[in-house]
């Protein structure tokens, strides 16, 4: 099973790259780059996040392979072709979530970092570590992962290459291609090494994007100084969490790169450092940058597809904890956004109330002759209820109502999900709560 998904990573950098359709401006990069190192996980979230991705058209292949002294080193290969011929090349890193990541993050020790080939690697890594100014040094379970992960297999059938160097080569031929590599955590500790070594193996610094999130550093000076420049560092880090100086005095570890400081949202603040966070962030920066229109389409894919019916939707009521009112806006802009990825076509209504009763009681006649006009099929009403769990801090529950009309106003279907955040967002969970419908 390990081959057969190595194979597919390694089928799919060996088709000739055409130009990378790369997120044009930086809210798009993050919010990209935030949902694939969530997807790179295991749960409910990352499970819900490539379900939608693979649907949207995105090719996911992963990989993961035993290396040194127990470490496992893992990722996933992301591609999406647009119409016009571009793709999106995506490699994420998995953070910490198993015991053998615990191991990784727990040898701190030093290594020489070096090389340009696959062998000189592992020549350097076992080299005598010394002090002297000038020898890069790293992290040594964080470069035992990168180098499982891309630098350490190799099959015959590929000219006796490891991942990387077909990674490598492949940029090589196609200067106009780049690779987002990215991750949380352990994983975006891995992202930046792992671009460390595609530089050494010949990659302009141009073609290879880093974007983590809550990363420790990974080096001394003297790694800084060798690799600073030489690829396109994002480092976003959330107020709070502790993870970005975790290294710095014990190790004598410094950050760089481009330094992007953002603010955990109130009802999240107690979980500065978890990648469900830094998702939370990257919906909403998205949202804000686009109008609140249409953001979640960026990634998960184009409105008005042919499957699905064509619906006309009641404004979306809510009714939510006061500590949850900076979420409304946009709890109810995924949830539009989520109905457009589903049905052939959307027509919002553009003014009115909702699901409320009395609303649709006096109202509903006035929707009806509307959404006949649009030439809808059905109409649709949601409701969104939240509220804090007591001697929960920071812990709510929702609810998301839904009733469904045929246009002679005959409700047809109606149903409620409810769903703790904690694990996930509000935001997150009203996705969730919505694919459960």
């Amino acid at each position: 099973m390990v081959f057969g998904r190595f194979l597919l990573v390694l089928c799919v950098f060996l088709a000739p790259l055409r130009a990378l359709a790369a997120p044009a401006d930086l809210p798009s990069l993050y919010f990209v780059c935030a949902a694939a190192s969530e997807a790179a996980y295991s749960g409910e979230l990352p499970e819900l996040l490539r379900t939608r991705l693979t649907a949207a058209g995105w090719q996911i292949a992963s990989y993961e392979t035993p290396g040194h002294k127990g470490t496992v080193g893992r990722f996933f290969h992301m591609v999406r072709r647009s119409e016009d011929g571009g793709e999106t090349h995506l490699i994420a890193f998995p953070g910490t979530e198993r015991g053998s990541d615990v191991w990784t993050d727990l040898r701190l020790g030093r290594a020489a970092f070096g090389g340009t080939t696959p062998a000189e690697f592992l020549a350097m890594r076992d080299a005598r570590v010394t002090d002297r100014k000038e020898t890069p040094l790293v992290h040594r379970g964080f470069l035992d992962y990168c180098q499982a992960a891309l630098f350490t297999d190799v099959l015959p059938a590929y000219g006796n290459r490891t991942a990387g160097e077909v990674i490598a080569d492949e940029l090589r031929a196609h200067p106009a291609a780049q690779v987002l590599l990215t991750g949380h955590s352990l994983g975006g500790a891995a992202a930046v090494l792992a671009a460390a070594r595609l530089s050494d193996m010949g990659v302009p610094a141009e073609q290879l994007v880093v974007t983590t999130f809550g990363a420790p550093a990974v080096g001394n000076a003297a790694f800084v100084r060798r690799y600073e420049g030489r690829f396109t560092l994002h480092r976003v880090v959330m107020r709070g969490d502790p993870m970005k100086d975790v290294l710095a005095a014990p190790l004598g570890f410094q950050q760089f790169g481009e330094r992007e400081a953002w603010m955990p949202a109130r009802s999240v603040a107690k979980f500065p450092h978890a990648m469900m966070v830094y998702v939370d962030a990257a919906i909403r920066q998205l949202y804000d940058a686009y109008g609140g229109d249409n953001a979640y389409l960026f990634l998960m894919g184009l409105p008005n597809r042919t499957e699905g019916r064509t619906l006309y939707a009641l404004p979306i009521e809510t009714e939510l904890d006061e500590a949850l009112a900076e979420d409304a806006p946009y709890m109810t802009a995924v949830l539009r956004d989520a109905l457009h990825v589903r049905n052939a076509a959307v027509v919002c209504a553009a003014s009115g109330g909702g699901l409320s009763e009395d609303y649709l009681l006096s109202g509903l006649e006035e929707h009806l002759a509307a959404a006949r006009a649009a030439g809808a099929e059905q109409m649709v009403a949601y409701r969104i209820a939240g509220a804090k769990i007591r001697d929960a801090h920071e812990t709510y529950r929702l609810t998301l109502e839904r009733a469904v009309y045929d246009m002679d106003g005959n409700l047809i279907a109606a149903g409620s999900h409810s769903a703790r955040t904690g694990t996930l967002t509000p935001i997150e969970t009203v996705l969730y709560l919505f694919a459960q419908d």
